[in-house]
């Protein structure tokens, strides 16, 4: 696999390779302007699908239009989202401009190379839903665990395709498969820290809207660079 220039600018320290998950908490604090701007740009993509599912009685054409403007601008979105934290997490500024130009730069990759990703786990609970009553036992258990499979791998599908936009789908799904393998009790602590935080939010609602799903990006981001680091592909301890 290629070196990703995305992380050639993040050169860990040792404390860094120590303490991955305090440090994000720590950067939380010393970064909460940047942390929640970028988290509200994030979830107004969002609105318009809640707005859909909160007044049922608005056409249905108009309905369909607004969930199909969250399902499209929320791929970009994450893109968006997971550079950001890339550049938090490097202590890079993080403004208007630069953000409208990641968007430029990652909008229409997101869709080809992001975008499959979530859409084959969607098309695999579809697959669940039509195979469970027709009582196919070995089918219902190869589709539930190629599903589960799938959603591991999830922790590193933002921060591996950040770091090389032009990868394909099945390229970023083959790292991540390999990654979540090869690291699997990290890969499912980071899962879960990244969980609970979303729940954590989801349940306080102004959190999930401020900074909930930054502070995710940001732990599974650093828990990535950790992990190549491990695999000797990235630099330590170099100014």
């Amino acid at each position: 696999m290629p070196f990703f220039e995305e992380f050639e600018a993040d050169v860990l320290s040792q404390e860094t390779l120590r303490r991955p998950i305090w440090g994000a908490f720590a950067l939380l604090r010393d970064q909460l302007e940047r942390i929640v701007a970028l988290n509200v740009g994030w979830a107004l993509q969002l609105m318009p699908a809640l707005v859909a599912l909160a007044w049922p009685v608005l056409p249905l054409g108009l309905r369909l239009l607004l969930v199909a403007y969250s399902a499209l601008a929320l791929m970009p979105a994450t893109a968006l989202l997971f550079s950001g934290v890339a550049r938090l997490n490097r202590q890079e500024p993080l403004d208007l401009a630069i953000m409208r130009d990641e968007l430029r730069r990652l909008a229409l990759p997101s869709l080809w190379t992001l975008a499959p990703l979530p859409g084959l786990c969607g098309l695999l609970c579809l697959l669940i839903v039509v195979v469970s009553p027709l009582q196919f036992l070995l089918l219902d258990v190869v589709l539930r665990l190629a599903l589960l499979i799938l959603l591991f791998s999830a922790a590193y599908w933002g921060p591996l395709f950040v770091a090389e936009p032009r990868q394909g789908a099945w390229s970023l799904l083959r790292w991540a498969l390999r990654l979540a393998w090869r690291y699997p009790w990290a890969t499912a602590c980071s899962l879960f820290l990244a969980l609970v935080v979303m729940l954590i939010g989801y349940l306080s609602v102004a959190g999930f809207f401020l900074m909930a799903p930054v502070l995710a990006a940001l732990l599974l981001w650093r828990r990535t660079l950790v992990l190549l680091v491990r695999r000797g592909e990235l630099k330590v301890g170099v100014p």
